[in-house]
């Protein structure tokens, strides 16, 4: 069985990984768009982006991996069609592959500002290439201005920062990460981000891009505001890859729909990481993080070998910023009116977490500093069984004892 992937970043290295893992000695043959090695996301917004060691560090896989693995990996290689009939893929440097199975771990793409066009100095940050144009121009820059507070824009706030950059971000939201954490959350890292100097404009959206030959000069804001930097910086978000599949006749619908097992509409063509959909996910909503990209190569690898599919995680994220790391476990729902959360104390200096319960239910912990609250809220979340708001609102209570099972009523 020959089986090919389009995409090499953390789902598509994740699932040749698990093939081998599970026995299959097949042809198994990695296309990817970028030049080079798979590298990890992750630090492209932090120890990538201020350049700390040799970038060989941040490589998914060794060279030797690859080799060692039997995985034949094509780096700048478009695809240019899906031939599902005929079970074979056309290539921009007029190759033609042919698959028994194909995966689809395209990923996504950051979504831009239409009014930044081509400016010199905006950016957006995806891939090593797009790190290292923001290295670069950070160089010679003295102030940036950042769109967008999410995971992503905060990140590279805090390495600019930790650059010696004037920062400003802007979030359209009421609140930074909006879209993804409590409000407990939320208001601690706009204090944290804020006592480090950078300025933070939330409720406010951009109203035009200005510009002065071609270069970036600044923003100004809908609230009649007027933010002046050397660069932009883009983060709201991304847009799943779906037009290679839907020219294929594969469903789409906010990414490449499948079901349970990853499988899509299309016989023998399969999707995970960034760009899948599960069709009747626990979630309702399309997941982008590593553990996603890392779950459903998994399984996918089952699935096509025939196997039980792996026990299902709760989803988890992590962001590091300062000397700060977040973990977090669980999805906050988008109808958030009604959440309760609640703060506890961690073991260790000025750490905690946060519990976020909607009605009776557990639905998301957050920890800082706190990664024994982490693990604790993500085991209560993946047996079903969590404390009360109350219990966890007292000190005394001994959360360790109850997530081992051994809570005395």
């Amino acid at each position: 069985m020959k089986v090919v992937v389009i995409g090499a970043s953390h789902a598509g290295v994740g699932f040749v990984d698990a093939m081998r893992r599970r026995g299959f000695d097949g042809d198994l043959t990695l296309i990817d768009r970028q030049k080079g090695l798979p590298t990890e996301r992750p630090p492209l917004s932090k120890a990538f982006l201020l350049g700390d060691g040799d970038e060989a560090k941040f490589a998914l896989r060794k060279p030797e991996w690859f080799r060692q693995c039997g995985v034949q990996l094509q780096d700048r290689c478009e695809v240019l069609s899906i031939d599902a009939a005929g079970h074979d893929l056309a290539l921009d440097n007029g190759q033609r592959i042919a698959y028994d199975r194909l995966v689809l771990a395209m990923g996504a793409r950051p979504r831009h500002l239409p009014s930044a066009g081509n400016l010199d100095g905006a950016f957006v940050l995806r891939d090593p290439e797009d790190a290292r144009r923001l290295r670069a121009a950070a160089s010679a820059s003295r102030s940036a201005v950042i769109v967008g507070g999410g995971y992503i824009g905060l990140e590279v706030a805090a390495s600019l920062t930790k650059a010696g950059k004037q920062v400003t971000v802007i979030e359209a939201a009421p609140n930074l990460l909006a879209r993804v954490a409590s409000r407990p959350i939320s208001d601690f890292f706009l204090d944290l981000h804020r006592g480090q100097g950078v300025e933070v404009i939330t409720g406010s959206s951009v109203a035009s891009v200005l510009e002065a030959g071609g270069k970036f000069t600044g923003l100004a804001l809908a609230d009649g505001q007027r933010v002046a930097a050397d660069m932009l910086v883009i983060g709201i978000g991304v847009v799943p890859e779906t037009a290679l599949a839907e020219k294929a006749g594969i469903e789409t619908a906010n990414g490449i729909l499948v079901d349970q097992d990853m499988r899509t509409n299309i016989a023998d063509v399969y999707a995970i990481g960034d760009g899948a959909m599960q069709r009747d996910g626990r979630y309702g909503i399309r997941l982008e993080s590593v553990h996603n990209a890392q779950e459903s190569a998994e399984i996918a690898a089952a699935a096509i070998l025939g196997e039980a599919p792996p026990k299902r995680q709760a989803p988890w994220f992590w962001s590091d910023q300062f000397d700060l790391k977040l973990q977090s476990a669980g999805i906050l729902p988008e109808a958030r009116d009604d959440l309760r959360h609640v703060r506890r104390a961690g073991r260790r200096e000025n750490a905690f977490s946060v519990w976020s319960f909607n009605g009776a239910d557990m639905v998301a912990v957050e920890a800082v500093r706190d990664p024994a609250g982490y693990m604790a809220g993500k085991s209560c979340l993946e047996n079903g069984k969590a404390p009360t708001p109350e219990q966890l609102a007292d000190p005394d209570f001994d959360l360790k004892a109850f997530v081992a099972d051994k809570q005395v009523a």
